[in-house]
């Protein structure tokens, strides 16, 4: 049994300053998890309170969870709203573009977030190689130098595939065994697909069902900035680099004012496919940008085969039973395996009282990033965990055991939750993230607005990202 990850929440959210009695040891962490997922959070803050609980002879601190918002764009709107009215928490989770807006441009010493270095150099118990190192890295590439945030726990993005209608095309009884491109892709296992491939066979799909079912689309992807972001990764287009202020943030248009030449064409490719146009028979790939809508929507209808979102996510593409999905790692151009780092992580605020702050330290190194806790917090939420030996653990293997058939390949009869973990753990020493800065948030947002601006200005891509270029250097607050 998973007992850790079946504990019973005890009122995630509730003050537990009647706990202590005392408000000033009180540690607020901020988040926006869900309810039904706060089960595994609540035994951690569980642990820590018992520990320092006074009735045990402990100091007294406690901490006390506090939802502000449903999602992170939210949570980061609700954060700046309460910093301005003069609430400061101890913790707050979130991802790096908001942290770098807490650090702010007025040097480090001016940052409402704590760098974490001399707190870390003092635990001797705390070992920064115990992390993944990709999510551990993260945490030092912000506008200063040093270590503003750890991690929480990480996703990536996957790609789901409706196996049962892909096996009963035409188009895979003819080719199942065949090969496809450069990369001797095998057109009957998407396992093997580059991204050249995937293109390719989605074309044949659309063209063969497109125009018998209503709203197909052969090809879905949950986020246009994730698709962008990772293609251009892959391809070596520019996209944004740390390094200056303002303008020089962003690589995406040359010198000469022009789009770069190989983004031109890549995001020319993504909009003829995302569409309609006589060729496609109906669009081959929906987007948010072009479509309005998830795809994660459509694939749970059987309109759209083969899509690719968020293991965070892994719900909202879950069929529970309706057809057997496939997961495969995100076809890649040239397989050139480069993959979205997600996941929230946790900064530290700058609450003038040393004595908390250690404890809030506490909290995070003894109990957040413990191996076994945090596995199970993790999963819980359709996570990866931090920590390398946290794979290891009995709460990861049990939890993992359950995706896999007695012959320990992915089972695919089982729920999604049980068997991302078996595909991703294989997947992380290739995860990428992009440089952290004042208007990274605008550069994310913008570059997937691409499509959508090129709808906009019937077709004419290279306005698309000149506009999506203009927007974020407006967007960026620490000009020159």
């Amino acid at each position: 049994m998973l007992m850790a990850v079946s504990l019973i929440a005890t009122g995630c959210g509730s003050d537990t300053s009647s706990i202590t009695g005392n408000k000033d040891k009180v540690i607020t962490f901020w988040h926006c998890i869900g309810h039904d997922k706060t089960k595994n959070l609540q035994v951690i803050i569980d642990k820590f309170n018992d520990e320092h609980s006074t009735a045990k002879g402990g100091d007294g601190y406690s901490v006390t969870a506090e939802k502000l918002a449903g999602d992170y764009d939210s949570l980061h709107d609700s954060v700046k709203t309460k910093l301005n009215a003069g609430y400061v928490p101890s913790i707050t989770m979130g991802y790096p573009d908001s942290f770098a807006e807490y650090i702010g441009t007025g040097g480090a010493s001016a940052s409402k977030i704590l760098k974490l270095d001399d707190l870390i150099s003092a635990d001797t118990t705390f070992k920064t190689g115990d992390f993944v190192t990709e999510y551990y890295n993260e945490g030092t590439g912000y506008q200063y130098e040093g270590t503003y945030s750890l991690p929480l726990y990480k996703s990536t993005e996957v790609m789901y595939y409706n196996i049962d209608m892909f096996q009963g095309t035409t188009f895979y009884k003819n080719n199942k065994t065949a090969t496809y491109g450069a990369n001797n892709a095998v057109l009957g296992n998407p396992t093997t697909w580059d991204w050249d491939t995937f293109v390719y066979v989605g074309k044949q799909i659309q063209a063969e069902l497109g125009g018998s079912t209503s709203d197909f689309h052969a090809i879905g992807y949950d986020s246009d900035s994730n698709l962008f972001i990772s293609q251009m990764a892959q391809r070596d287009i520019p996209f944004t680099t740390a390094e200056g202020k303002g303008e020089a943030h962003f690589k995406f248009i040359g010198s000469d004012g022009n789009p770069d030449a190989k983004l031109s064409s890549f995001a020319q490719s993504v909009y003829d496919l995302a569409i309609d146009n006589n060729d496609n028979k109906g669009t081959v790939l929906v987007t948010k940008g072009s479509y309005g809508s998830y795809a994660s929507d459509l694939f749970k209808k059987k309109k759209v085969m083969f899509t690719i979102g968020s293991t965070g996510g892994s719900a909202y593409n879950e069929p529970n039973g309706a057809f057997t999905c496939g997961l495969s790692s995100v076809p890649s151009y040239n397989n050139n395996k480069k993959y979205i780092m997600q996941g929230p992580s946790l900064c530290f605020f700058d609450t003038k009282d040393t004595a908390k702050e250690k404890a809030a330290w506490e909290f995070y190194s003894k109990f957040v990033s413990d191996a076994s806790l945090n596995a199970a917090l993790a999963l819980e939420n359709s996570y990866d965990p931090i920590k390398t030996a946290s794979y290891d653990t009995d709460n990861y293997k049990e939890w993992t055991s359950l995706g896999v058939t007695s012959e320990g390949v992915d089972d695919t009869s089982k729920q999604l939750q049980y068997r991302i973990p078996n595909l991703t753990k294989t997947l992380k020493d290739n995860y990428m993230t992009s440089p952290v800065f004042i208007g990274s948030s605008a550069a994310r947002t913008e570059i997937g607005n691409i499509i959508k601006y090129a709808k906009e200005k019937g077709g004419k891509v290279n306005d698309a990202i000149k506009q999506a270029y203009t927007n974020c250097v407006l967007a960026s607050t620490d000009k020159a």
